[in-house]
């Protein structure tokens, strides 16, 4: 498939099929199902693909043959192997001619696009900042994300076959690619997003919220090797959560599942756009944080100047990242009450605090989940730092297009 990308004349488009179809369109049954596990996990032991793909040993160690054969997978060595001491089982991953995923963050203030192929190896990453109000010129950011996708695809000039796109928003996403909450952004109540990026993508696309993908990606490339339950929030100008419970995505059927920023903490609090009162966000997010900043008297920008203040030892503003640290764990201690996850993990701007930030949060949290939950639940700051919905969506193509050939 060949394109030209908008306001771009004379530049093709890579497409999504470079080279024909992709290497694992045509598998064989059981090949197919073990090169979906790696697409879906990445690199795995025989142990972890007889276990996750559901099939006996020998049919595992003869499917990594054929794939073998086919230049379709490799064994993990060298500065690839996971460290430690001792002897640890082998490991397998596919290769780059097994295809590549393009996963695009598209935020309030910047895109990111990162290309990651099958074998969970990040090729590149490239960001631009918004050119329109993200809030009121809607169709003018989603022209300008697409474009972006397609000129970082072809100047990639990648010779496999890309597997698919994913695009992640800021916004409640439903399962069919519609906003799940016109409430939260009325001027993006009518798109559908997945049919308008398709269109001026060129392609096929996958849509999703920016904090579910940021879950899914730390889930698959960050903290989440070896667990089953993960929860992850993004906080930074805005709140929001994604939920992973028994190795699976939750979204809700509204795509408005873990939309932690709008748990009510004060039912006749502020006023929040989203309709309701007394919103967490409206007390922790980063808008909450620099109006509470202007307050103080601080002419402070933007959160990461807000941090760096703190950091350096600024009494105001780390009061401010206190406060905002104890709203933030009573309703996580709401969040573990209900669901019990063994691991959260802090992605967004605000993470950036450190300690300034996890020591507040996890006292509130302490006093507001029950003990034994809270005792469960470990806090790390995210692996992947603010591209971690980026790579979320490169995750959720391969999880689409596993599940497509299963």
């Amino acid at each position: 498939m060949t394109g030209q990308v908008p306001g771009r004349p004379g530049l093709p488009l890579a497409g999504l099929r470079t080279n024909g179809r992709p290497a694992l369109d045509d598998l064989p049954k059981s090949e197919r199902a073990v090169a979906g596990w790696l697409l879906r996990r990445g690199p795995a032991s025989q142990g972890e693909l007889v276990a996750g793909a559901r099939l006996s040993r020998p049919t595992v160690l003869a499917a990594l043959t054929s794939l073998g054969e086919a230049g379709l997978a490799e064994t993990v060595t060298g500065r690839d192997a996971p460290p430690g001491e001792g002897r640890r089982a082998q490991l397998y991953r596919l290769t780059p001619k097994a295809g590549t995923a393009v996963g695009v963050e598209i935020g309030r203030r910047h895109l990111t696009v990162v290309l990651i192929d099958a074998g969970h190896r990040q090729i590149l990453q490239e960001e631009e900042p918004v050119a329109a109000s993200f809030d009121e010129h809607p169709a003018d950011v989603l022209a300008q994300s697409a474009a972006f996708a397609r000129k970082v695809v072809a100047d990639a000039r990648i010779e496999q076959g890309v597997l698919g796109v994913a695009f992640g928003l800021p916004v409640p996403v439903t399962r069919e690619g519609h906003i799940g909450s016109g409430t939260f952004m009325p001027a993006w109540a009518d798109i559908d997003l997945r049919d308008e990026l398709a269109r001026r993508f060129g392609g096929p696309v996958h849509v999703g919220n920016e904090a579910d993908l940021g879950a899914l990606g730390e889930y698959v490339f960050g903290h989440g090797h070896g667990q089953r339950d993960l929860t992850y929030l993004k906080l930074g100008t805005g709140i929001g959560a994604g939920i992973i419970l028994d190795g699976q995505l939750r979204t809700g059927a509204s795509g408005t599942a873990a939309e932690f920023g709008h748990i009510t903490i004060d039912y006749q609090g502020r006023r929040c756009p989203c309709g309701n009162r007394g919103c967490l966000e409206r007390y922790a997010g980063g808008f909450a944080l620099l109006e509470d900043a202007r307050q103080a008297g601080l002419d402070i920008e933007n959160l990461p100047g807000l941090i760096r203040r703190a950091r350096s030892g600024d009494v105001a503003c780390q009061r401010i990242i206190t406060e905002a640290a104890t709203v933030i764990g009573a309703g996580l201690g709401t969040l573990i009450n209900l669901n019990s996850p063994g691991l959260i993990v802090l992605g967004g701007s605000l993470s950036a605090a450190g300690e300034l930030l996890t020591r507040p949060l996890r006292a509130s949290l302490n006093q507001a989940a029950f003990p034994a939950a809270a005792q469960a639940a470990s806090i790390e700051l995210a692996s992947l730092d603010r591209h971690a919905s980026a790579c979320g969506a490169a995750a959720l193509v391969f999880e689409r297009y596993a599940a497509k050939r299963r």
